[in-house]
């Protein structure tokens, strides 16, 4: 019986499948909470979840890296990968719109319609890169939509990702322009009075999309987790950030 039973757990470990996830770097405070829920109910599967730049991970998964699911930042890349026929479905699902917000961990004045960024006083801006990053392409949509931008466009400092761009926000920049969602995590609590999310309708939505990819090692899970994004646990999760959610 002892045997049976070692043996029994050793093939559990040995074929637990193991999902490869591609995210927009938006998402690494909730889709981690996501992934935990997800074990609860699937404990003999694994989860690695590679968070970066929209544009910098659809050019991996171009360039041959293997991944099963991809949650974008926006509709555009996902929809790219869905044109050039990597992905397994034939349109992207939205999962969340996200919101931008803007944040000081330097003290100066945070406002939603953004005429505080003419403040002398700040030297510095963190965005993300708009070119690979559909937060930091909301926020430089926001800033000329606001009347701001030639006023405050040689403050701009681009980061690679807005992941990236929290962390220079965090460290170094007078003002950023970060995901709302990053502001509703438990690990920045200390920050919750350092930030105003921005006026939505100064930048165009940012709807996420996800698609779950070709050339999947693990077709069958990859299914189970595209399931789990859009069912109603992993929306009260998204909501908890500060995601709006799309009902479908």
């Amino acid at each position: 019986m002892k045997k049976i039973l070692l043996f029994t757990l050793f093939a559990a470990i040995c074929f637990a499948a193991q999902l490869k996830v591609a995210a927009a770097a938006n998402l690494s405070f909730v889709l981690n909470e996501i992934k935990d829920e997800f074990i609860k109910t699937n404990p003999n599967d694994e989860i690695s979840i590679t968070f970066g730049s929209s544009g910098k991970l659809v050019s991996q998964i171009k360039n041959g890296a293997l991944y099963d699911v991809f949650l974008s930042a926006d509709m555009g890349f996902s929809d790219a990968l869905i044109k050039d026929n990597f992905s397994a479905d034939e349109a992207s699902a939205v999962y969340a719109k996200g919101k931008v917000a803007m944040f000081s961990a330097r003290g100066f004045e945070t406002c939603s319609d953004l005429k505080c960024l003419k403040n002398p006083k700040i030297k510095s801006i963190i965005i993300a890169n708009p070119k690979l990053a559909p937060y930091g392409k909301a926020s430089e949509q926001a800033f000329k939509n606001a009347g701001v931008y030639e006023d405050i466009k040689d403050k701009i400092i681009k980061a690679g990702s807005i992941g990236e761009a929290l962390s220079q926000s965090l460290s170094a920049g007078d003002v950023g322009f970060v995901a709302l969602s990053a502001l509703k995590s438990e690990k920045l609590k200390e920050w919750q009075n350092a930030y105003k999310a921005i006026d939505s309708s100064l930048y165009e939505p940012i709807s996420q999309g996800m698609i779950k990819l070709k050339n999947s090692p693990n077709p069958e899970l990859a299914q189970r987790f595209y399931d789990f994004i859009l069912s109603d646990k992993a929306k009260e999760i998204f909501k908890k950030y500060g995601y709006e959610i799309y009902n479908s």
